[in-house]
């Protein structure tokens, strides 16, 4: 299957979003700094905790901006203004998982982060509805027929929106969520490919596109806009399609440009040593990673599957008793765990 978008966009803005493309060089590190702060600000304001953290953490790994070049929150419109007191209530409701309430304070709303959130805290609620009802369930017959109900209205509202071209990047990430969630994977990944051109600065867009990108002969079709992001979209990928070659020059190339204090390319270069069998590499990056980051608890059952490979038992029991410590719960730490 080949995925072409017959949609790519023109602007790049979106009201009271400042412009968030990026040129295809890293010729400039303070802007894209800049623009890492700005994002990660834009995704937190969201609930879209995982991006922001990886840009937060990608934005730590270069030089700090002195003051004067410190950017000023993005302006807000009229229609962000208007909703101010329904987001910041919703907001907080959303933040402590009371996604439902959330939503019934979010109705009516016109600003794009608002109606963003509205439409999000609907959709976590039928995912958190679709969980509960999961762990109810008797059997695996059951839970595989446990659906999140909120999926096919959504899907047509957001529908309605793409049509008349009234999605913001944001948006667009949410509808291609909602399409990967009732398998339309061909529907997904145009969104997601418009979504990169609309906000090429939001890497959740990209790694729900490099999910749904099984070959190299799927990637050659795709239409990406020309940014610095595109580099760290391809050299993830070429890792998750067993390319460590292509994906470790990738990588060397971005830590040559400036990036070698970050901890997301470490971890990701260990983990290309790792599906490459090259374990007294793969070991060394981890402990180096360690070191740095080390209350790090992503890759971790990367890391434990290779000291389990060496029968390094004492090692990978520290590693469980200090992943306990952190969050016992995690599922990176339950795999680590089953090696013991």
């Amino acid at each position: 299957m080949a995925a072409s978008p017959s949609v790519v966009p023109v602007a790049l803005t979106t009201p009271g979003v400042p412009i968030l493309s990026a040129s295809g060089d890293f010729s400039n590190l303070r802007e894209i700094k800049k623009q890492l702060l700005l994002i990660a600000g834009l995704t937190r304001e969201r609930g879209l905790l995982h991006s922001s953290k990886w840009s937060a953490e990608l934005a730590f790994s270069l030089p700090a901006l002195p003051l004067v070049e410190l950017q000023p929150p993005p302006p807000m419109t009229e229609e962000d203004a208007q909703d101010m007191d329904a987001y910041t209530l919703a907001k907080a409701y959303f933040d402590v998982k009371e996604y439902d309430r959330a939503a019934h304070f979010l109705h009516g709303c016109n600003s794009k982060k608002a109606y963003f959130l509205y439409m999000y805290s609907r959709y976590l609620s039928g995912e958190k509805k679709k969980d509960d009802e999961t762990v109810d369930s008797l059997g695996p017959l059951e839970k595989g027929q446990v659906k999140n109900e909120a999926l096919r209205e959504l899907r047509v509202e957001l529908s309605k929106k793409h049509q008349a071209r009234e999605l913001d990047g944001f948006g667009l990430y949410l509808y291609g969520v909602v399409l990967r969630k009732l398998d339309l994977v061909k529907e997904a990944i145009d969104v997601f490919v418009e979504a990169t051109h609309v906000l090429p600065l939001h890497w959740g867009a990209w790694i729900e596109l490099c999910n749904l990108i099984t070959d190299k002969e799927m990637l050659k079709f795709l239409s990406l806009p020309d940014t610095w992001m595109k580099e760290f979209f391809l050299a993830h990928i070429y890792t998750e399609l067993q390319l460590i070659e292509e994906a470790l020059q990738k990588y060397q190339n971005l830590i040559d440009v400036g990036f070698s204090k970050s901890s997301y390319i470490v971890s990701q270069i260990a983990v290309a040593y790792h599906n490459i069998r090259d374990i007294d590499k793969a070991l060394s990056i981890f402990n180096e990673l360690r070191k740095q980051d080390p209350y790090r608890i992503e890759n971790m059952d990367t890391f434990s599957n290779l000291l389990y490979v060496r029968s390094m038992k004492s090692e990978l029991s520290y590693l469980a008793h200090n992943l306990c410590e952190i969050d016992k719960y995690r599922v990176e730490t339950c795999c680590v765990i089953v090696y013991l």
